[in-house]
């Protein structure tokens, strides 16, 4: 079921609903202030691919290496967790 996470437009506070399509007319309150009105602010997807994906190297985050290119240049390699070439 799909977590989404909405901000509340009193207080500021985001906050985490399961909504399912039963539940799509709930109301969301604020469960800091009280405050009824919510907007749905975009949420971070945690998402991995390949079977050399693990859960080290996905919480390992992207690293960048920069090495020399030739006479005063430079190239920077960017590695992504959980993606192979």
């Amino acid at each position: 079921m799909p977590i989404y996470e909405f901000r509340c437009t009193g207080c500021g506070q985001i906050q985490e609903f399961l909504l399912t399509r039963s539940s799509e007319q709930m109301e969301m309150v604020c469960r800091q202030c009280g405050g009824d009105e919510m907007e749905r602010v975009m949420s971070q997807v945690n998402y991995a691919m390949g079977e050399s994906a693990s859960s080290s190297a996905a919480a390992a985050g992207p690293s960048a290496t920069t090495r020399s290119c030739g006479p005063g240049n430079s190239c920077t390699t960017i590695e992504l967790p959980g993606h192979t070439r």
